[in-house]
């Protein structure tokens, strides 16, 4: 559907009329009017880009603080698993330092940072329990 022109009228200051006609060259419109139109258009265009622009920006806000609040639940639960961990793994390790000897801390210190170091990563309760279940039962065995 094609729209029927109609007649405006409006001023402008002779610098600006200077400046529609040599853009209007410029872009290759052969009339006044359209080089007008397909500025107006633009312009108007930017406009509607800049207002959205806020309403976006808050949209990515809002977006972003759910993400935050999400990560902080699953961040404060792990740390809250590994603070378990760390507070079983200490009260088990002090009752069992009471008969080791400087040397034998050292090692066991030595070797905990050797498998962070490798693994980036702490050792497993778990698996921690498995390797000294297989040492114990290597020196029943002997």
């Amino acid at each position: 559907m094609e729209h029927k022109k109609r007649d405006y009228t409006f001023y402008l200051t002779p610098e600006t009329s200077e400046k529609i006609d040599a853009h209007r060259i410029l872009e290759g419109k052969v009339s006044r009017s359209e080089f007008v139109e397909t500025a107006v258009n633009f312009y108007c265009g930017v406009m509607d880009a800049n207002e959205n622009r806020a309403f976006r920006g808050d949209e990515i806000i809002k977006a972003m603080r759910a993400i935050v609040i999400d990560a902080e639940g699953r961040i404060f639960s792990h740390f809250r698993s590994q603070d378990i961990s760390l507070s079983m793994l200490a009260v088990l390790f002090a009752g069992n330092l009471i008969g080791m000897d400087k040397e034998e801390i050292e090692e066991m210190r030595k070797t905990a940072v050797e498998y962070v170091d490798e693994n980036f990563r702490a050792k497993s309760f778990v698996t921690a329990l498995k390797e000294q279940q297989a040492i114990r039962d290597e020196e029943d065995y002997e």
